[in-house]
């Protein structure tokens, strides 16, 4: 089982950045219940505790989008070396902020701070995907990675619970930082395995296919007649400015970040309702072991999903995934003790981590590689607003009526996501690989699928979709 694993980080340099990325995304799973049970417990009210918490999470799926682009267009470290400083900055001035009991207003103000170090999620599958060129090695390390990740989000929570309830409410928060530091000024450090930076994904395809043929298609490519020219302007001019956005053009994406908002609005309630229920049973200490048993749970599902040769398309994986984690969902209402819901969340917690590794898949095989940083943060931001949703909701639910009813927001979550594993199913059931893109014998500059026998023009860097190019002999079905 463990063979497999072993061999992808065997790849020279993987094991560091995937070591020291590990490292640096500790801070992910301690961050968001470190700061609910900081401010629950300096304020005493766990609704403002979600309220900032939900501005935390809003600020990461606004900013660590536009962070993501500006790594795909100048490098990892160029860009973060900067972003990191500022959401340590941030972080700090959180909890002088709090331990000085300033209004709401300014805990969520320093709430988008956080952000500025972007998804470190991200960076590591975006090194992963520059390291290996095999799709089947490139699964394995996407479902360790997811695997890790799940324990990281779910254990996190753990740990920061403990450390706030038996140590003091500030620890979870320090150890992030120091989490944050360590880990991500070391990963950066790490050039050898950094993605190299790409042009805009339209000019560098069009500007290699063209010298891929020869120096004179080369040149007609690039130097177009002035009439040609003035056309392309006149065009663009008046195009849908979104017509170009990863959502539109890659709808699968959408559908992921979609799935992903639902699991995460899911792990924000279940936090926040298990925190409520052990201490509404004079047990506050134990909802920690209760969480890490979530997390064994995730650990053991991702580990086993990546091993597997499994012959059922993503589609219907993701659909069965996303069903059963919506039915244990809806059967924490009913767990009369800790043990019990322990067990479901163990269940739970089975279908987590490969539900988020089918994510990744689907949404590397839908956008051109050189924005799969910016594609990959599209996922995360889905996490990001659903812990959002979920924190916010839940921590109302809970002071309004305790922690029933916010097991109550986590049942509304997991009948959500099985709607949109449902939706995906039923609307897009397979994927068509995008073929290989070579120039147009007739049209030089302009690309078109190798050996395809219509006259469709993609343009460079554009994926195409099952209803834009039909699979023939030269571009294979590949299910997803």
């Amino acid at each position: 089982m463990l063979s497999r694993y072993l061999e992808i980080l065997s790849t020279p340099g993987a094991r560091a950045f995937a070591g020291w990325g590990l490292l640096a995304r500790l801070q992910m799973g301690l961050t968001g219940l470190a700061t609910f049970l900081l401010v629950q417990m300096q304020y005493g009210s766990y609704a403002w505790a979600g309220i900032v918490l939900a501005a935390i999470a809003v600020s990461y799926a606004i900013v660590a989008p536009q962070v993501a682009r500006l790594v795909d267009a100048h490098g990892q470290s160029a860009v973060l070396r900067w972003g990191f400083a500022v959401a340590l900055l941030g972080r700090a001035a959180m909890l002088l902020a709090v331990f000085t009991e300033q209004p709401l207003w300014v805990l969520i103000a320093i709430a988008p701070t956080f952000a500025a170090g972007g998804s470190q999620s991200t960076l590591t599958r975006a090194r992963w995907a520059h390291a290996l060129k095999d799709r089947a090695r490139l699964d394995t390390a996407f479902a360790l990675e997811s695997s890790l990740e799940e324990v990281i989000w779910i254990l996190g929570p753990a740990v920061a619970t403990v450390l706030a309830v038996s140590v003091a409410s500030w620890v979870p928060s320090v150890l992030a930082m120091v989490s944050l530091a360590v880990g991500g000024y070391v990963f950066l450090s790490l050039k050898d395995t950094e993605p190299p930076v790409r042009r805009n994904s339209a000019d560098a395809g069009l500007t290699e296919a063209a010298l891929a043929v020869a120096p004179a298609t080369a040149a007609a490519a690039i130097a177009l007649p002035p009439v040609t020219a003035a056309s392309a302007r006149r065009v663009r001019r008046y195009r849908n400015p979104f017509s170009g956005h990863l959502l539109v053009t890659a709808p699968t994406l959408g559908i992921a970040a979609l799935i992903f908002l639902t699991q995460g609005a899911m792990f924000a309630s279940i936090d926040a309702s298990v925190v409520a229920f052990a201490e509404q049973l004079d047990a506050k200490g134990a909802s920690g072991l209760i969480l890490a048993v979530w997390a064994a749970g995730s650990l053991v599902g991702g580990l086993a999903y990546g091993v597997i040769a499994w012959r059922r398309t993503l589609a219907t994986r993701l659909f069965w995934g996303v069903t059963a984690t919506g039915l244990f969902a809806v059967s924490l209402i009913f767990a009369p003790s800790l043990f019990v819901l322990g067990g479901l969340l163990f269940g739970m917690g089975l279908f987590i981590a490969p539900n988020m590794v089918i994510g990744d898949g689907l949404v590397h095989h839908s956008i051109p590689r050189a924005r799969m940083t910016e594609g990959m943060t599209w996922t995360r931001t889905g996490i990001d607003l659903g812990v959002a949703i979920g924190a916010w909701a839940a921590g109302v639910a809970i002071d309004a009526r305790g922690a029933g009813a916010g097991f109550a927001i986590t049942a509304v979550a997991g009948l959500a996501v099985v709607a949109a594993g449902w939706r995906y199913i039923r609307s897009r059931p397979a994927y068509v690989e995008a073929p290989e893109l070579v120039p147009a014998a007739d049209a030089p500059g302009h690309l078109v699928a190798a050996g395809s026998a219509d006259a469709t023009v993609h343009l460079p860097g554009e994926v195409a979709h099952a209803h834009e190019a039909p699979a023939s002999a030269q571009s294979p079905r590949v299910p997803v």
